[in-house]
Order: structure tokens, then sequence, then C-alpha cells
């Protein structure tokens, strides 16, 4: 009966956009398939509580929603602090002239261009979106090769990984 539940969870992966996530994850747990839990959990942290009703918190059932709770709430937590840290340059390039301004004018940056993007409570940007929106900024001291080598680190996004990792063992 393997391949009949294969089967099933690729269909419903192929056609996920017709059932609400709630729908998805207690068929999920109605019938033990992680994969479509995982994927699905994943899908409904980015929905806000509020658009839950409360025939969704039912559907999902207490742990689930509780959990759900939790997760957001510490990702919301954990954004927070990315936003307010900017990542530390440890070495300038060879273009650099004024290293003290140019730690300035990065957390200025950061912290005006960054943390607005990521917190702006009507129009809050996922990570990759914020960034999009962040490279268009000035720099002011900010060299050419510290900023390419600044972006280098962003784009590899380690500190927002930690977040998926943390919905992936959530789930």
């Amino acid at each position: 009966c393997s391949h009949t539940q294969k089967f099933s969870v690729s269909c419903i992966q192929s056609t996920h956009y017709y059932f609400h996530p709630n729908q998805l994850i207690n068929l999920a747990v109605q019938y033990n398939t992680s994969i479509i839990f995982s994927f699905t959990f994943k899908q409904l942290v980015n929905t806000p509580i509020t658009q839950l009703t409360v025939q969704y918190q039912e559907l999902l059932g207490n742990d689930i929603f509780m959990t759900l709770v939790y997760v957001q709430a510490a990702l919301e937590e954990y954004c927070c602090i990315m936003a307010a840290e900017e990542p530390k340059i440890l070495m300038h390039t060879s273009d650099c002239q004024d290293p003290v301004g140019y730690n300035e004018d990065w957390h200025a940056i950061w912290w005006n261009g960054m943390a607005y993007f990521l917190l702006n409570r009507q129009n809050p940007q996922p990570y990759h979106e914020a960034i999009k929106y962040f490279k268009n900024l000035q720099f002011g001291r900010v060299s050419r090769g510290c900023k390419e080598l600044m972006f280098m680190i962003i784009r590899e996004g380690v500190a927002f990984n930690h977040a998926n990792q943390f919905i992936d063992k959530a789930c």
C-alpha cells in the first residue's frame, strides 16, 4: 500500500493550492503522512493567526494550533533580533578608506533599511524581499568592495537559515 500512499501524496502535492493548509494538515495527521504535514505546516507558519478562524483551529487540533502559535512567536522574536543586529564586518577590503566610518554607516544603514523592511507592521517583507530593497539604498562611506563582501555574506543567509531549521524541527 506504500505505492498508493506515494501516489496520493504526489497528487496532493501537485494540487496543493486547491486545499487550505488546515485541510491538508488534517489529512496528513489522519493518514500519518509526514511529507504533507511538514510541507503544509511551513505554509501555515506564514499565515497570520488572526486569519485562522475557529473552525480552522478546531480542524488543526489544539496541539498543532498551539505549536503553530509558539513557532510564529519564536520566529517573530528571532526576526526582531536579526533586524536589530547587523552582520558584523570582521575584515575590510583594500578599497576601504575609513573602516570606522564604514562600521558606523553600516550600522545606520542596516537599522534604517533592513530593520525597517523586516519589521514594518503595514508591509513586512520576508528576508529575501527585504534584501532586494536593501540593495537599492545609499551606503554612505561603505566602499564598493566592502559592500560586495557584505552582500556575499547576506546572500548566504546563514542567520535566517536558522529560522528554516527551527521550522523543520517543529514539524
